[in-house]
């Protein structure tokens, strides 16, 4: 049974067991929401006080586990993420509670970025303000249309107005730094939708937009109806339009595409974010929550109760482990780098030209046209932004 840090990640290929990075970013799990949207795959369960209490208890645990690392200790946290699930499903009490955990086990750097991830209608002018006083810097919220009948579809549990409220009650709290999540795919949705939800998103000024095709996955109810046959899913080649849509209509608002599903005004980019596809250190606690430490992938258990049980007496909930060869991690640092639309330093790319399968696949890559070079670094070409996935999968 793993009941350490230390253990989980011993014996990694290319670093002394325990080391981590300069710094290193948190990622927390809060499980519970009101009901699942019919295209969300996250581990939740709905929202009950006794469950939250207990959850909250284990989670103390777990996070003193982690702070009493020395080696984890010693490094600054630069990010904390608290995602879902709901974390505002929370009461300001308990959230801001869990955030006064989070500095009182790590030591957060002056300028770290605190995320809290919300829905519209879970927020109200106190719950904000317990938020900025609890050193909240940024709020992520889960929009996805601004057309009433995506929203059905959906599954969503808010109408417009409802997000439209939450969202001014945002900015009249003094949240500048806020993000919106938008989805393009969903079944009936047309250009015309599109745009529209893509304008008014930008009327609010975020700081931040998300722009994610609908993804199928197995176990939603979205899964279920597609294997029925009662789902159609829109093509690949009329996607790619909706992508070209989003870059036209942000870049003229203000905003720069700095990752393939990510845009930002000026100073705003998710530096959260940013550590999953640099390959830097990321430490997950709560149930289903994932961790990358020094080459060493793992995660904890996607159960409540397991979750709960196994911290109760003292041991990490990880549920499974990988450990990386330099291989691996050089191949994978490459890929989730070139989703970035900076690229990734030449000398990623050297260290893996030694394969000559590899060194033959990217030379195909430059040729045709998906990837492109400068002085120093490659990345991917418009073409390539739009087959991404295709192009990580022949550079793994």
């Amino acid at each position: 049974m793993i009941t350490g840090v230390k253990n989980i990640t011993k014996k990694t290929p290319h670093r002394e067991a325990g080391t981590w990075d300069s710094n290193v970013g948190l990622y927390l799990h809060v499980p519970f929401c009101v009901k699942r949207c019919h295209f969300c795959a996250f581990y939740l369960v709905m929202q009950e006080e006794k469950r939250i209490e207990r959850f909250l208890g284990a989670l103390e645990i777990e996070l003193g586990l982690y702070g009493g690392q020395p080696d984890l200790a010693d490094h600054g946290v630069s990010t904390v993420y608290v995602g879902g699930g709901t974390p505002t499903a929370l009461s300001p009490t308990q959230l801001s509670s869990v955030l006064a955990r989070v500095a009182r086990h790590f030591s957060l750097a002056p300028d770290c970025e605190v995320t809290v991830e919300a829905t519209p209608e879970s927020l109200t002018g106190e719950y904000l303000d317990a938020l900025l006083e609890a050193g909240v810097t940024r709020l992520s919220m889960g929009i996805q249309t601004f057309d009433q009948e995506e929203r059905i579809r959906l599954g969503l549990s808010s109408t417009i107005e409802e997000a439209a409220a939450g969202i001014r009650l945002v900015k009249s709290a003094g949240f500048t730094n806020f993000n919106m999540d938008v989805m393009y795919g969903i079944p009936g949705q047309s250009l015309s939708s599109w745009g529209r939800t893509l304008r008014l998103a930008c009327d609010w000024e975020p700081a931040h937009l998300s722009c994610y095709a609908l993804s199928v996955e197995e176990g939603t109810r979205f899964d279920l109806a597609f294997r029925r046959g009662e789902l159609v899913l829109m093509e690949t080649d009329r996607e790619r339009e909706f992508q070209l849509q989003a870059t036209e209509q942000l870049e003229v608002s203000g905003f720069s595409q700095y990752e393939i599903s990510n845009w930002a005004k000026p100073g705003f980019q998710c530096r959260h974010n940013r550590r999953y596809w640099q390959g830097q250190d990321v430490v997950g606690l709560g149930p289903s929550a994932q961790s990358y430490v020094s080459g060493c992938r793992f995660g904890n258990v996607a159960n409540l109760e397991h979750y709960c049980r196994r911290l109760e007496v003292g041991e990490l909930p990880v549920d499974e482990r990988e450990l990386l060869s330099i291989i691996q991690q050089e191949r994978e640092r490459v890929v989730f780098g070139l989703r970035l639309l900076e690229g990734v330093p030449k000398g990623w790319i050297t260290k893996n030209t030694h394969d000559h399968a590899w060194a033959t696949s990217f030379d195909s890559l430059l040729e045709e046209g998906y990837l492109m070079q400068t002085p120093e670094h490659v990345a991917l070409t418009v073409k390539g932004r739009q087959f991404a996935d295709t192009v990580g999968r022949r550079l793994l």
